[in-house]
């Protein structure tokens, strides 16, 4: 069983996971062989606080501003 993961930034609709999973799929199976239902796909969605890039997070990157942690 072929698992593809996938990161991307949170935020993305239900609709655009759908296909993306779908694609990724048929891909899959085009490129490799093998049946549909065996394809699994995770997507782990990350927050833009938790992603760096060129030494800064993202979230200073976009002007994103978290609120501070409780305690």
């Amino acid at each position: 069983m072929p698992v593809i993961t996938v990161q991307l930034r949170s935020g993305r609709t239900e609709q655009q996971k759908r296909e993306l999973v779908d694609r990724l799929t048929t891909a899959f199976v085009e490129t490799c062989g093998g049946e549909r239902e065996g394809v699994w796909v995770a997507l782990q969605e990350i927050p833009a606080e938790h992603w760096g890039i060129g030494g800064k997070l993202q979230s200073d990157l976009m002007g994103i501003t978290t609120p501070p942690a409780e305690g």
